[in-house]
């Protein structure tokens, strides 16, 4: 099974590889650099979604794959609390599945910021003094003491969005 990355991020590429190959036993993973066509910081779920969703079809068309996934980082408000959630999107060529990973909640003043209009990777640069966080522990990772690191938010949307795919009969008819 081919499958192409909306991203050359190998964070997210790990991730890709590690969730086809729970469900899926021969898996060749190409990661491509595609644009998102959102913000930088996503600042919605709508946003998130569209910009995971750009990935996967701009991915999918430049070569001769089973799948192609989008994964995309971004805001989602509830109620008065701004939480950092993961959506994946997996695309054939006609279909997509979605999937979000578990989300957690962004400090109040770096919400601020990032509404400013600066990137939370910046502001999580800034915090831990981590260079390219976002290509590696994630700010999940700093926030948790690296118990849990922005590859398993991004494997966890990814197994999120497989359940339509692994159970096509229910989901496609």
């Amino acid at each position: 099974m081919k499958v192409a990355v909306g991203s050359t991020n190998p964070v997210k590429v790990r991730a890709v590889e590690k969730a086809f190959l729970t469900f899926f036993q021969e898996v060749e993973v190409v990661p491509l650099n595609v644009s998102s066509g959102v913000s930088p910081h996503p600042k919605s779920l709508e946003e998130t979604y569209r910009g995971a969703l750009n990935r996967a079809k701009e991915s999918y068309k430049l070569g001769n794959f089973d799948y192609s996934v989008g994964i995309e980082a971004g805001i989602l408000k509830l109620n008065n609390h701004y939480l950092d959630v993961h959506v994946s999107v997996i695309y054939d060529g006609e279909r997509e599945s979605v999937g979000l990973s578990s989300a957690f909640e962004y400090p109040k003043f770096a919400i601020e910021e990032i509404f400013k209009g600066r990137e939370g990777k910046e502001i999580a640069e800034e915090i831990s003094g981590i260079k390219d966080i976002g290509r590696g522990v994630g700010f999940i990772g700093y926030l948790t003491k690296n118990k849990i690191v922005r590859e398993k938010l991004c494997e966890e949307s990814v197994l999120m969005s497989l359940i339509p795919i692994i159970n096509e009969r229910l989901y496609y008819g």
